[in-house]
């Protein structure tokens, strides 16, 4: 096979770095299946294959990225029915490890559907997952100037905890608040016929951040504006509801957009990374960060090519793959999601690549002094 230098469309400028995607191949051994309310066809073993072709495509490239983003959900719930959650786990991840750089994979709801946070800790053996002990939330630097901040939307929820798990019992009471048709058990029954518009998030496959990791958040994002560098935030549970089809974000969303969009953080943000809804999503804000929910290999199966790289630079991000709209969406329902056009890379790559440019720097908020009172 021949090695391909870095798919771009703009081969003068080298990449910062460059970091694979693929997110929610839920796999399992078994016959195409369809989602919740049978409305969606899922191909189970055309996921797996996408992800047997990911690794290829990343293997080919002259330079290995930094490293590949696993945006969660790489095996599907239904294997647990199957009996097959060790081994569906065990195979993606043997797949995974083929690539040419190490995999930050998150946690997503059918990581906890297999296997509570304990058990996946012991199953993905190389650790990973759960590194960081009972907290799944973390942050790196990949290059100079750049930091990368790995969010875990399941710290407040009905999944993955034990039942007496302060955490689970402030999802219940959260989710008993806001849409009480929910059993608290995550138990099936008729979970949207008491809740409209943006509330039809309050449902057990989504989950919240918690008051300590905004905490946590909040003080990475200063830190970072602090030191003058741009955030790539990954999350595999939505924070933006124009990335989405409107249900599909975590609990406590508008205190993640506020802690983003904050003074501290001096517009640190570049972009916001997501998986969750197999259609993808895409949408700039107001403030200049790119919310960019990446499609789901389940959605076409060995027809489609729902996997990619990030090529970062300076002044933006470029999304490439070797079917770019399979993997972030031009089109949802039928209508323009506001992603920039796609071109094709340069120097006969069979890649297109999507740029999204990035807003000049800012600097921190100066340190107000410290207030000084003069004993009279």
């Amino acid at each position: 096979s021949i090695r391909m230098s870095i798919p771009t469309t703009k081969p003068e400028q080298r990449p910062l770095f460059s970091f694979g995607v693929i997110a929610d191949v839920q796999w399992a051994d078994t016959d195409d299946g369809s989602n919740y309310d049978k409305t969606v066809l899922r191909r189970y073993r055309g996921a797996f294959r996408t992800l047997e072709r990911a690794v290829d495509w990343w293997n080919l490239l002259l330079e290995p990225p930094t490293f590949i983003a696993q945006l969660g959900d790489i095996i599907d719930g239904v294997n647990v029915d199957l009996g097959q959650s060790d081994s569906a786990l065990e195979a993606a991840l043997a797949t995974l490890r083929r690539a040419p750089c190490p995999a930050v994979s998150i946690v997503g709801n059918h990581e906890l559907y297999n296997f509570d946070r304990a058990q996946l800790a012991r199953a993905s053996g190389e650790g990973e997952w759960l590194k960081h002990g009972d907290k799944e939330y973390h942050s790196f630097a990949p290059a100079a100037g750049w930091r990368v901040v790995v969010l875990d939307p399941y710290q407040l929820a009905l999944i993955g905890h034990a039942q007496d798990d302060p955490r689970r019992l402030a999802a219940v009471d959260l989710i008993g608040r806001e849409n009480p048709s929910v059993d608290p058990s995550g138990a099936g029954g008729e979970w949207f016929k008491d809740v409209t518009g943006y509330n039809r998030r309050f449902v057990p496959y989504n989950g919240g951040l918690g008051e300590e990791q905004l905490t946590w958040l909040r003080a990475e994002l200063a830190a970072a504006a602090a030191a003058s560098e741009r955030v790539v935030i990954m999350c595999h549970v939505i924070l933006h509801p124009e990335a989405c089809g409107g249900g599909t974000m975590v609990w406590d969303y508008p205190e993640a957009l506020e802690v983003i969009r904050s003074e501290q953080a001096a517009g640190c943000v570049a972009a916001v990374l997501c998986g969750h809804d197999h259609f993808g999503g895409y949408h700039r804000d107001e403030h200049g960060v790119h919310h960019c929910t990446f499609c789901s290999p389940l959605n076409r199966g060995d027809e489609g090519s729902a996997f990619g790289l990030v090529n970062v630079r300076d002044d933006s991000l470029e999304v490439v793959g070797p079917c770019v709209d399979d993997l972030l969406p031009a089109l949802k329902r039928g209508e323009p999601t506001g992603r920039p056009e796609s071109a094709p890379c340069a120097d006969g790559a069979d890649a297109q690549a999507v740029t999204l440019e990035l807003l000049p720097r800012r600097s921190a908020p100066a340190k107000a002094p410290e207030k000084v009172t003069a004993r009279l």
